[in-house]
């Protein structure tokens, strides 16, 4: 898609601010190296962009979103006035410790299709030194954007219709540790007042379902034991946010493993949603791991505290054989039925 626009704001904190500087804004030419780095950041978006979001409507009765509508009528109207109220919002939520920013809002067209990327670059300080005759000049900067092109947070929206479309988009944030997958809270959801496509409740629901599943159709051991400690892994992410994949990699989960996970899944598309842990969910679903002996006895407890509460040996490894231990007060007692 070739970009049509370009509208660069000066953003500087104003949360907590009592009168907070106006965003200062300007056209960029469609040309230069600056547009080229932009063209890259245009381009690449919707690779870079990996992260589902959706707009938060306060009353799901009415569809209404301020951001959407700033967005709207920035679309029939480019450039620095209808722009400007996306720049004042990003400074009403932008702190101290996030610093001064320049905004980009790059809008493009092609076959009927709207393509827009905001894009935030943090300012960093710098020394400059220059050769002068008889010397040699040192300044202090304070004031040094785009020292490091791949450091930035972005947003991408794609859409046909300014009346039913740009409800959904997709983010990044370079400047966090990737590493974690993380994102800005604030970017996502006090900036583009959004949230995450999948909600931690549905998301960690539905791996964890998965696991219990998978668990359940398996017959091969190694996988049993596998899915098991996964699920005491991914408990102790509460909070953080991860897609399914993402889980995988980080724990190395065994192929033969995330295959039967995958293969319980709703569809592919789904272990790539990225969602925030919720522990105390993902316990309602799949709380208890148990392990069941040829001799008919059967030992279960929470799955995140499996491995401390039953204390396993292995008697012969060549057999499988193996021995739990662990003590305790009796608190109850019952006869159960098989289901």
């Amino acid at each position: 898609m070739a970009i049509n626009s370009i509208c660069s704001f000066l953003v500087s904190p104003g949360k907590h601010v009592e009168n907070p500087d106006q965003a200062l804004g300007v056209m960029l030419a469609l040309r230069g190296h600056l547009f080229e780095m932009l063209n890259g950041i245009y381009e690449g978006s919707e690779v870079e962009c990996e992260i589902p979001i959706r707009f938060v409507t306060t009353d799901p009765a009415i569809q209404h979103s301020v951001v959407r509508a700033d967005f709207i009528n920035y679309f029939r109207s480019p450039g620095v006035r209808a722009g400007r109220f996306i720049a004042h919002r990003l400074r009403d939520v932008t702190t101290n410790k996030s610093g001064l920013g320049l905004l980009f809002l790059i809008l493009g067209q092609e076959a009927g299709q709207r393509k827009f990327v905001l894009s935030r670059f943090p300012a960093d300080v710098g020394i400059l030194a220059e050769a002068q005759k008889g010397g040699l000049r040192i300044d202090f900067l304070e004031r040094i954007f785009m020292k490091n092109a791949q450091s930035y947070k972005a947003a991408l929206y794609l859409g046909r219709s300014l009346d039913a479309d740009f409800w959904n988009g997709s983010a990044t944030d370079k400047q966090v540790n990737a590493s974690n997958q993380q994102i800005a809270y604030y970017w996502i959801k006090d900036f583009l007042a959004s949230d995450f496509f999948t909600t931690a409740q549905a998301g960690t629901r539905r791996i964890a379902r998965a696991i219990r599943s998978a668990s359940g159709i398996s017959q091969d051991k190694d996988v049993k034991h596998d899915l098991v400690a996964f699920a005491r892994f991914v408990q102790a992410l509460d909070g953080q946010r991860f897609s399914i994949n993402q889980l995988f990699q980080r724990f190395n989960l065994p192929q033969n493993a995330r295959e039967s996970i995958l293969s319980v899944l709703p569809g592919e598309r789904t272990a790539s949603d990225v969602f925030a842990i919720d522990a105390e969910e993902f316990r309602r679903h799949a709380s208890f791991a148990s392990v069941e002996l040829d001799t008919g006895a059967m030992m279960i407890a929470p799955s995140d505290q499996f491995e401390d509460v039953f204390e396993k040996t292995t008697i012969n490894e060549n057999e499988g054989v193996v021995r739990f231990a662990t003590e305790g007060k009796i608190v109850d007692e019952r006869v159960r039925g098989r289901k």
